[in-house]
């Protein structure tokens, strides 16, 4: 089964039940955008630290069960890579027809085989280099496949964005008053995040795009977010910017008055 019959078995079995992806979207928190990506098969564009995370609230939502959902979604990935190494092992396999000498000289086809194997596996690796290299740096250029994350769970550093740490960011801010500090995020893509507040109160979100969210504090915030150029942040009004590239893990960023600070 193609990962396009996987996605229009979920819309089928949406559509039965007159659940719209707007209900869904409310319900998961996940944008209509990445829904309609999953009906469409097109998992490729979706967070890839998500997908099984959204796969499982999205069969909550139509009323499946969640871990068959995944099942069946993996099953599907390894169909296709099934068929992929067939197509090399049947290449592999190929020889000479019988009653046909060779040549002295000419060397046997399964070894004019294999090297036109990695010739043409060479020619394809150059090429992804050249597209890597070209891309690489642009916030909207693909990310490496990240490890399955659950909604409270934080998500694997990024082997496809790295961020380099920032000089600290002087915030001009009101002398120190009780829960004088606030810290405001505003979501442009869907994010993960954590939050400590003055090393006592803990939370963990995951936004949708488009959301605002507001915290009070008296000295500090230390925060961790995936996707770390989805999202902007405000201390007390001034901006802060983004903490990161898009599809970046950014640990522990301490938020004060002073600044920003990130680790090393």
């Amino acid at each position: 089964m193609s990962l396009e019959s996987f996605g229009e078995q979920l819309r089928k079995s949406r559509e039965r039940k007159q659940i719209s992806l707007a209900n869904i979207s409310e319900a998961t928190r996940i944008s209509v955008k990445f829904l309609e990506a999953i009906e469409a098969g097109k998992f490729s564009i979706l967070p890839q630290a998500y997908v099984r995370a959204f796969l499982r609230e999205y069969a909550r939502a139509i009323e499946l069960d969640p871990e068959e959902l995944v099942r069946q979604y993996d099953a599907a990935n390894q169909e296709i890579q099934a068929v992929a190494e067939e197509w090399i092992a049947r290449s592999r396999r190929k020889t000479m027809p019988a009653g046909r000498e060779r040549p002295k000289d000419q060397p046997p086809r399964s070894v004019l085989s294999q090297r036109a194997i990695m010739a043409f596996a060479l020619i394809i690796v150059g090429a992804i280099a050249v597209v890597y290299f070209t891309n690489i740096g642009s916030d909207n250029s693909p990310q490496a496949p990240a490890s399955e994350v659950s909604f409270d769970k934080v998500v694997r550093e990024s082997e496809a964005a790295s961020v380099k740490s920032a000089p600290a960011t002087t915030v001009p801010t009101p002398a120190a008053a009780s829960d004088s500090l606030k810290l405001e995020i505003t979501t442009l893509d869907s994010v993960w995040m954590a939050i400590t507040i003055d090393n006592t109160r803990k939370g963990e979100y995951l936004f949708p795009p488009d959301r605002k969210r507001t915290w009070m504090g008296k000295e500090q915030f230390e925060v961790s977010i995936g996707n770390a150029g989805g999202a902007t942040f405000k201390l007390n009004d001034v901006n802060l910017g983004e903490f990161g590239k898009r599809g970046a893990v950014v640990r522990n960023v301490v938020i004060t008055r002073a600044g920003i600070r990130k680790p090393e």
